[in-house]
């Protein structure tokens, strides 16, 4: 259901979730870690404001690179207006720290696909 409230257009949980396909126990989580802005009705409903959809994106694809939600948190504040991640300092680090993190665990795959081709008794 989208409704307005005082800062304009509002989706509840369940909206919220249907619109971004992240179950509502995430997002009460993400909510918890404050990481999605939300007012609580007197019903104790929650009310998303309409940029959470995009915020929910942005989490999900942190997320999706393999960092936590520790790292998002920090992250989060680097995306700028146009939804691109901005080259402020702590993206930097983190970024480069999370390909290095990539690099190794492709490397890591690479050799354990060559053992397997191997033990089959197949070329690459």
């Amino acid at each position: 259901m989208t409704r307005s409230n005082a800062t304009g257009a509002a989706v509840l949980i369940n909206e919220l979730a249907r619109r971004t396909g992240i179950s509502t126990r995430a997002l009460r989580h993400y909510d918890q870690r404050e990481l999605l802005p939300s007012t609580r009705r007197t019903n104790g409903y929650r009310d998303f404001p309409e940029p959470a959809v995009e915020q929910v994106r942005r989490i999900r694809l942190l997320l999706d690179i393999g960092l936590d939600l520790d790292a998002v948190a920090r992250l989060l504040p680097c995306f700028a207006e146009d939804g691109r991640l901005s080259p402020c300092e702590s993206a930097q680090t983190r970024l480069r720290a999370q390909i290095e993190a990539i690099d190794r665990s492709m490397a890591t795959m690479r050799e354990t696909r060559a053992m397997l081709v191997t033990a089959l008794g197949q070329g690459s």
